[in-house]
C-alpha cells in the first residue's frame, strides 16, 4: 500500500503547473520558517534560559524539510481527481495484456460455467489443453462468466492500488441487471456468438472508473486528513525532544538552586 501510494502521490505531483509550484514555494518556505521559530522559541513558555544548542537545531532542520514535504504533498493530492481516470486506464490496458491473469480468470470462469450446465461441457478440452473454450448456451451461463471477470478485474484493482482501494473499497457492485443489459447491448449490435473478455474488463473498469469519480471529492479530503495526521505525528518527535530538553535543563537548574 504504501508503494501505491507513492505512485499516486508522484502522479498527483507531475500534474502541478508552474503557478501552482509557485504557490507551493512560497507556502512551504513561510511554513518552514514558522516551523523553525515555534520549534526554537516555544520552549521559552516554560524555560526562558533555555539556550538551543546546534543539535537542537539539526532537529528543527529536519523539522523544516518535512513540512515543506507535506506542504508539497498536501497541494499535490488536490489533483487527484484528474489522475483517477488516468490510473484507471493504464490499469485497464496492463489487465487485458496480462497473460497470466487471463489464463487464471479463463480457468475460473470455466469452472464457475460449468456448475451452471455440466452438460455442455461433456468431452471438451480442460482448461490448459489445446482447444478449449467456453461454451455459452443460455444467458444464464453468459452472465456467469461476465461476472466471474468483472469479480476478477475489480479483484485486481484491489490487489494493484491498493491505497485507493482502502480509500475506495473497489468492489464489483454491478448488479446482474447491468451485466445482462450489457450483453443484451452488446449481441444486439454484433454478430459475434461469443461475449469478449476485453468487454467484461472494460465494464469492470467502467464501473471502477465511476465509482473513483464520485468518491474522488472525499478522497481528497480523506488523504488529506491522513497527511495532516502524519505531520503532526512527524512533528511531535523534534518538537517533543527539544521541549523534553528545556524541561530537563530547567529540572537541572532548579537543582543547582
Amino acid at each position: 500500500m504504501i508503494k501505491d501510494f507513492f505512485d499516486v502521490l508522484s502522479e498527483c505531483i507531475s500534474c502541478l503547473t508552474s503557478k501552482q509550484w509557485v504557490g507551493i514555494i512560497w507556502a512551504s518556505l513561510g511554513l518552514a520558517v514558522l516551523c523553525w521559530l515555534v520549534c526554537v522559541y516555544y520552549t521559552k513558555l516554560w524555560n526562558k534560559r533555555f539556550h538551543v544548542k546546534p543539535r537542537h537545531h539539526f532537529i528543527c532542520g529536519i523539522a523544516v524539510i518535512l513540512t515543506v514535504l507535506f506542504t508539497l504533498w498536501f497541494y499535490a493530492f488536490g489533483n487527484l481527481e484528474d489522475i483517477v481516470c488516468r490510473i484507471v486506464d493504464e490499469w485497464e490496458e496492463q489487465l487485458i495484456t496480462d497473460d497470466e491473469w487471463g489464463d487464471d480468470t479463463f480457468e475460473r470462469a470455466y469452472l464457475a460455467v460449468e456448475k451452471v450446465n455440466p452438460d455442455a461441457f461433456r468431452g471438451l478440452a480442460r482448461p490448459g489443453e489445446e482447444g478449449c473454450f467456453i461454451p455459452i448456451h443460455t444467458d444464464k451461463m453468459i452472465q456467469t462468466c461476465v461476472i466471474t471477470y468483472v469479480d476478477a478485474a475489480c479483484g485486481s484493482f484491489r490487489t494493484n492500488h491498493r491505497y485507493l482501494n482502502m480509500l475506495v473499497h473497489a468492489e464489483s457492485g454491478l448488479s446482474e441487471e447491468a451485466i445482462t443489459q450489457d450483453i443484451a447491448t452488446y449481441f444486439k449490435e454484433t454478430d459475434d456468438d461469443i461475449y469478449p473478455v476485453e468487454r467484461a474488463v472494460a465494464l469492470a473498469a467502467r464501473y471502477i472508473r465511476e465509482e473513483l469519480i464520485i468518491q474522488a471529492p472525499g478522497t481528497v479530503v480523506k488523504t488529506r486528513w491522513l497527511l495532516a495526521f502524519l505531520f503532526l505525528l512527524v512533528q511531535s518527535v523534534p518538537f517533543g525532544w527539544i521541549g523534553y530538553c528545556a524541561y530537563k535543563d530547567l529540572h537541572i537548574r532548579h537543582e543547582y538552586n
